[in-house]
């Protein structure tokens, strides 16, 4: 590879990454969010 298409990789590389980055954290806070909520009893007593 020459020097302009490993910068250009990284133009389009490092942005990309982040917006995976951003859009896992928000599937998995959508998948916590979905998921049976506990009361801090029903916790303790699960953890017993």
């Amino acid at each position: 590879m020459t020097q302009n298409e490993i910068i250009l990789a990284c133009i389009v590389a490092v942005p990309a990454i982040f917006a995976l980055g951003r859009l896992s954290t928000r599937v998995a806070w959508f998948h916590a969010k979905s998921e049976e909520k506990y009361t801090v009893q029903e916790f303790i007593r699960g953890r017993q």
